[in-house]
């Protein structure tokens, strides 16, 4: 009934990644005789189908998340972000000027080592990307503490 509380929109979120992975299962299931590369495919819809389901039946029962599903984790880590860099501004705000500075340059730094190819991997690609992916978030949750 309080579809403004966080965790409510979060089971919400959780519902509609079951029904689409559910549904992009039956999809796949129908190709799945003619094209054998789709069964990964299938395998990873299941387990966040799976994940997603343990995540609401949790939150049902017990009124918290069991922190399975990536959604539920990447919200923790976001909520988690936002409490230590309100507390910066609280008791350090030129510390967070300086954070600031750093998350911008290391999101340049690393967008420019992947546009040159500086990567020696795929791997390494992948890591890069998700340290921009993390430094991105982090500089989205500096924008909310500093707009507030």
């Amino acid at each position: 009934m309080d579809n403004a509380n966080p965790d409510i929109q979060l089971c919400i979120l959780l519902y509609d990644e079951r029904v689409s992975t559910y549904h992009r299962m039956q999809e796949i299931d129908v190709l799945l005789d003619d094209n054998p590369d789709l069964s990964l495919e299938m395998v990873e819809l299941d387990n966040r189908n799976r994940q997603a389901h343990a995540e609401l039946e949790a939150f049902s029962k017990h009124k918290v998340f069991a922190y399975k599903h990536p959604l539920v984790i990447q919200r923790k880590q976001y909520d988690d972000m936002l409490s230590e860099l309100y507390e910066l501004k609280r008791s350090d705000p030129g510390a967070l000027i300086n954070e600031i500075t750093n998350v911008t340059q290391n999101i340049r730094r690393i967008q420019s080592n992947i546009k040159k190819q500086k990567f020696k991997s795929d791997e390494e690609k992948q890591s890069w990307e998700q340290n921009l992916s993390r430094a991105e978030t982090r500089k989205k949750v500096l924008e909310e503490v500093i707009s507030k």
